[in-house]
């Protein structure tokens, strides 16, 4: 070892006290920086989402000849619920319809209507019909997807209709998603059934 090296370790030796120290002075200032910093509160709720009036609609439904369907002629006096279906599939496919169908009487007695719309023409639904039972509420058509779209159950990036059911109450109102703009549908029909038929 060179005398420069021996020079040399002793300045080392002086640096580490000076790191330590420095490296307190950070941590300390870190501390009472967290300690003293103050936050924005926070909420926990989730916004409840809006009640606006439902879209208007007329459609037709599945007998022969076809009757026209508006959904303002049942508003105001009894609570409505809308479901869409898979119109290619039919509506005997339809999970929820089968539901609806199957607590039919249950759903009158809670003063609750059922009207069913999909993209399906007016013959298909009645073939539909025909092949596995009829339904006690109206099959509507929307060929041209204005109610789908007007309910937001419809997919512009793949350009297909989708299904959803939403509970319209008897002010006539709907609830409505602040993220997409458009009606709510029912998170979870066997809860909200259950909550209609209870009321």
């Amino acid at each position: 070892m060179s005398e420069n090296d021996l020079t040399d370790l002793p300045r080392t030796r002086d640096r580490r006290p000076w790191l330590l120290a420095a490296a307190a002075v950070v941590i300390v200032g870190l501390c009472v920086f967290r300690a003293t910093r103050t936050y924005p509160p926070q909420s926990t709720s989730i916004e409840a989402p809006l009640s606006l009036p439902a879209p208007a609609f007329e459609l037709y439904d599945e007998n022969s000849p076809s009757h026209l369907v508006r959904l303002s002629a049942y508003l105001g006096r009894q609570r409505v619920l809308i479901a869409f279906y898979d119109g290619k599939r039919g509506p005997h496919a339809s999970p929820a319809l089968e539901r609806l169908r199957a607590d039919w009487a249950k759903l009158r007695k809670a003063d609750v209507y059922v009207l069913a719309i999909s993209t399906a023409l007016p013959q298909e639904n009645r073939k539909d019909v025909a092949k596995y039972g009829a339904y006690p509420f109206p099959l509507l058509s929307d060929v041209d997807l204005s109610v789908h779209k007007a309910w937001g159950r419809y997919d512009e990036e793949h350009g297909r209709p989708f299904e959803g059911v939403f509970l319209v109450d008897r002010k006539g109102e709907v609830a409505w998603s602040r993220d997409t703009g458009a009606p709510l549908p029912l998170a979870n029909l066997d809860t909200a059934l259950a909550a209609v038929e209870a009321d």
